[in-house]
């Protein structure tokens, strides 16, 4: 080997079978690390719970099983390893792929326990075995070689198919057909007796030539190997063993039946030297080629159908792919991650050795489908890999797949707020509403500073708080944004493309709208469960058995429903908060109360579609608000018994109040008043076409402050009945309009939590 070469083709080390950060290392070091004390532990540890897991399998305990099996992959997943065959820089898939180092990996499994030795020692004297050492499982030999002559992308699968052949043949073994992968991983473990030979011969391309393919219909050359396990079988069953004074019986029986079988001659010499090394040479050369000689028998009897069947399980093409190939195989392949917020599988294509898609690493992320899954599938079984789809789908189903939320990922990458630029303040400013002169929210000095003051109702206020509440909603669980900010105002407004603007370019795919369709379906609760944004567009024509639907929407925590096309019930957290646009004002139709909705008349917004709006102060601004304890995003009860007055504007007039304040009024100073009924004031309109209730006058008279007295025979309302001329040419005043200051609110008294 060129030792300049040598030293410029070094591994890539990485720290665990999981880790995807190359280390530059030298060969070395490598050998140092393998036959020092760095990994006894480790090694013996993992052989002895194989060990533990042989005794497991054999009570067919499979709970059991299945526990010690992921203990396993995680053993070895926590172990350092190293690749060989080609040079990384920032990553080990194919896209990271600088080049390839000449060095190919043979990985020798399935050996008999009783050839181990043998094996391991014919290896180490092979001159072109760079590095040989014992792999973790303590069933394994691992041996590295050196190619020259150039070894690339187009060539490489043949190359590695040569070294593996020549070691096939020495061995007299099958070679593992799943370490044809170029960015395949090398475990680490510990070997005392391991070997590195830096002047090891080096194989060249230059004579080497692709395998030749079994034509369709040819038969394929059977093994000795494989026609032995039927031979042996059936001559334990006749009673013939090769022991002393059978001897001669048992390999003649031996070759007679590989010539019927079509093993070819020079394969069978070669097979009886290894496996029978205690039988003189000189007799057992005469033998075979005496059984050899009856020719009309060669290939004259095929293996037994079950028998086949059985090899090509056992065979290394078709061998059952473990968890960790499966992992290695994968992430050569695409990368995924679990979204938190859609709770689906997301995929990136990378570039491979084995497709020419160069531009396969700028693809960008796109959800698992059934289509990618199964060709995902495809791909493993054309490399070799015996592996079902329900195998394939219990792995990405697994801790396998890392997870990902987009909201605290973007979050997490922004610079830190100031703490003084208001940027929540400049997004409010682009909407230009009118101020309400109803009902201002009190500031009590003592608490917390955020609290809205005597002012009338700010949008900007109103608007800081939605936006925490909207964070803290998507990242906590627990945490349930109640209220629906809504923009009220004419046609071409650019309301619906303000609150398209609410969230980032980056996280624009987490917006939807709900259209008014008479009807609240299952999808519409699945999308509460996948999106940060919901706007409810032209919410002034949605029909009050809608709104109320959509009142038990947004304080809904959890959606407990089946998926279209699922077996169970999923249990999901509602994160998605509401906004609402429409055209007519008065567009609020529940007479039991409107506290979820925060609505504000727009009279002009600045086009979004030309603002540059700060995203990244405005989220900055958003999260630390978020994380600061002194800063409450949710409305306490006073706070929303305050806002009432302003959100009357946009109720649909209540026939109920308007006739109760034009004939009645509460009593002045000494006034006494009179006494009268709910079903009095019912009686005294009851020739007009209104339908009104019990239930809508006792709530309309709670509601305007008038006094009720419990009697023994009924319950009265202490009243005035204003005079004719009142009636006739005085509104009612504006006191009369709420409950007054200090009274007790007529809702129940709790706070509301976004």
């Amino acid at each position: 080997m060129n030792k300049d070469f040598f030293k410029s083709s070094n591994p890539s080390r990485f720290h665990s079978l999981r880790d995807t950060r190359p280390e530059p290392t030298t060969w070395q070091v490598l050998f140092k690390e393998i036959t020092n004390s760095t990994h006894t532990a480790a090694t013996r540890h993992y052989r002895a719970h194989l060990a533990t897991l042989s005794d497991i399998e054999a009570t067919g305990d499979a709970q059991q099983l299945e526990q010690w099996k992921l203990t396993k992959s995680n053993l070895k997943n926590a172990q350092p390893a190293f690749i060989p065959s080609v040079l990384l820089e920032g990553g080990r898939t194919y896209a990271h792929v600088k080049g390839f180092t000449g060095f190919i990996m043979v990985d020798i499994d399935g050996i008999p326990p009783e050839r181990f030795a043998a094996i391991l020692t014919l290896v180490k004297e092979d001159i072109h075995s760079f590095l040989v050492y014992i792999t973790i499982s303590g069933c394994g030999i691992r041996v590295i070689s050196h190619v020259e002559g150039g070894v690339t992308k187009a060539n490489y699968r043949m190359v590695w198919e040569w070294v593996n052949d020549h070691y096939a043949r020495l061995c007299g073994v099958e070679i593992d057909g799943q370490c044809k992968n170029a960015t395949r991983m090398s475990v680490l473990c510990h070997d005392p007796e391991a070997l590195l030979r830096p002047e090891a011969s080096s194989f060249h391309t230059s004579g080497m030539k692709p395998r030749e393919q079994p034509k369709r219909g040819t038969a394929v050359t059977v093994t000795a190997e494989r026609a032995y396990k039927i031979i042996r079988a059936q001559l334990e069953e006749e009673g013939i063993a090769y022991a002393p004074g059978s001897y001669n019986d048992y390999v003649s029986r031996c070759f007679y039946h590989t010539n019927r079988c079509g093993v070819p001659q020079a394969d069978a010499e070669a097979w009886a030297l290894r496996t029978f090394p205690d039988y003189p040479r000189e007799r057992l050369l005469p033998i075979v080629k005496s059984c050899y000689s009856l020719t009309m028998e060669f290939n004259t009897v095929p293996l037994p159908r079950s028998v086949r069947k059985k090899e090509k399980e056992n065979d290394s093409s078709h061998k059952k792919a473990t968890v960790e190939e499966m992992e290695e195989f994968i992430n050569g392949y695409m990368k995924f991650r679990m979204n938190m917020l859609t709770h689906q599988i997301e995929i990136q294509l990378i570039a491979d050795a084995y497709t020419d898609r160069p531009e396969a690493s700028a693809c960008h992320w796109q959800r698992l489908t059934d289509h990618i899954e199964n060709s995902l599938w495809c791909a493993m079984q054309h490399h070799g890999m015996a592996v079902n789809l329900n195998e394939l789908h219990t792995l990405l189903g697994s801790d396998f797949v890392k997870e990902y939320h987009p909201l605290k990922e973007y979050l997490d990458g922004l610079p830190p707020w100031d703490g003084e630029t208001d940027y929540i303040g400049r997004l409010a400013a682009m909407v230009h509403v009118k101020e309400s002169p109803h009902s201002p929210l009190q500031q009590d000095k003592s608490r917390e500073r955020n609290d809205l003051s005597e002012t009338p109702v700010r949008f900007a206020d109103i608007l800081k708080r939605w936006m925490v509440s909207m964070i803290a909603a998507a990242l906590d669980e627990t945490v349930v944004n109640q209220v629906i900010l809504t923009l009220i105002g004419r046609q071409g407004s650019y309301k619906t493309s303000f609150m398209q603007h609410i969230l980032p370019p980056v996280l624009s795919e987490y917006y939807t709208t709900k259209s008014n369709s008479s009807r609240m379906t299952k999808d519409d609760l699945f999308t509460m469960t996948e999106n940060l944004v919901i706007n409810l567009e032209e919410i002034d024509t949605m029909p009050p058995s809608e709104l109320n639907q959509l009142k038990a929407m947004v304080t809904q925590r959890y959606v407990d429903e089946r998926r279209a096309y699922g077996r169970n019930k999923v249990h999901l957290p509602h994160v998605a908060s509401f906004v609402a646009t429409g055209n007519n004002l008065q567009f609020l139709t529940d007479d039991t109360g409107n506290r979820r909705w925060l609505p504000f008349e727009v009279e002009d917004i600045d086009s979004p579609w030309e603002a540059d709006i700060p995203y990244e102060g405005i989220y900055s601004q958003t999260y630390a608000l978020y994380q600061d304890v002194n800063f409450r995003y949710w409305f306490t009860d006073k706070e929303i018994q305050q806002l009432r007055g302003h959100v009357q504007q946009f109720e649909v007039p209540r026939p109920e109040y308007e006739l109760i304040l034009t004939y009645y009024r509460k009593p002045v100073g000494l006034e006494r008043g009179v006494y009268t009924t709910s079903s009095q004031i019912i009686g005294r309109f009851g020739n007009t076409s209104l339908r009104l209730s019990f239930q809508k006058v006792g709530r309309a008279m709670r509601e305007l402050g008038f006094r009720q007295v419990k009697a023994s025979n009924a319950n009265y309302w202490v009243v005035v009945e204003r005079t004719t001329e009142e009636v006739q040419h005085l509104l009612p005043a504006e006191a009369e309009q709420a409950n007054p200051p200090g009274e007790k609110p007529s809702e129940e008294n709790t706070e509301l939590p976004f």
